[in-house]
């Protein structure tokens, strides 16, 4: 029997540095991989915290290129072409909107040999919306792991995964967000949704959802646990769950870095 599933928020935060919240990311075990969604500044700290070092670590899921969900990518690189680093599980993979692999060559024109390139370290697949294949070099996926990744309305380069777990357990994460046909696709029925709730109501940032807004998706899309996470300070001082509260009546959860959950029907 392998491990349980389980879902560990590494970053709950946003680009404002606070010290108890890290920017985005979060880790996901099951079906025997371990997979990164988003590489905020220090993730990769918060990963080898959480049990989950570079040895282990099988993939990473980008869902765009604004630094505080991938600003990672420089020491992920920059690690990964260490000859101390000892990888038995295979080149590690990274899926993202063409645009990432934009930026990682400019990256590597900022530090020109500093950066892994190296195919057998790891590997860079430029994706748009359709399934994916999760699987490790030489595997043609993760056994019973599905991943679709959908269009959403953030930034050009923004995916948001919607991952099915082996019992069948439905994981959705919007990455940054606004109402759309996409979300709601993404969202319909999930049992967990990781989406963010970045302003206020009373003062709503653009580009991203509130607390209220957020219920209401759930609700319309009938979510059964929603996970809000990506707060910024004005957001944190509001009472959220009164806000989302107004809208969704479903099991709810409020991000925190260290929170763990697990993903069972």
């Amino acid at each position: 029997m392998g491990h349980p599933s389980r879902l560990t928020v590494l970053g709950s935060g946003s680009a404002l540095p606070l010290p108890e919240r890290q920017s985005s990311c979060f880790l996901l075990e099951a079906a025997g991989r371990a997979l990164l969604l988003d590489l905020g500044p220090g993730a990769l700290q918060r990963a080898a915290a959480a049990g989950c070092s570079l040895e282990r670590l099988d993939g990473v899921l980008i869902t765009h290129v604004h630094p505080d969900h991938c600003a990672d990518l420089v020491a992920l690189q920059f690690a990964l072409r260490s000859p101390m680093l000892r990888r038995e599980r295979g080149p590690l993979q990274v899926w993202g909107h063409a645009d990432v692999a934009l930026l990682v060559s400019r990256l590597r024109n900022a530090w020109p040999r500093w950066l892994a390139a190296d195919p057998e370290r790891w590997q860079l697949h430029s994706i748009g919306p359709g399934l994916l294949e999760l699987g490790r070099a030489g595997e043609a996926s993760a056994p019973d792991l599905r991943c679709e990744a959908f269009r959403i309305a953030h930034h050009r380069s923004s995916l948001g995964y919607r991952l099915t777990l082996p019992d069948g357990f439905v994981l959705a994460l919007s990455g940054d967000a606004t109402e759309g046909a996409e979300l709601a696709a993404l969202a319909r029925g999930a049992d967990l949704l990781i989406l963010e709730a970045a302003g206020p109501d009373a003062q709503p940032i653009d580009g991203h959802l509130t607390p209220r807004r957020a219920g209401k998706l759930a609700a319309e899309t009938a979510v059964q646990h929603l996970l809000l996470t990506h707060f910024y300070p004005p957001t944190l001082a509001e009472p959220i769950e009164v806000r989302v509260r107004e809208t969704f009546e479903g099991r709810l959860s409020l991000a925190h870095d260290g929170l763990v959950l697990p993903l069972s029907r």
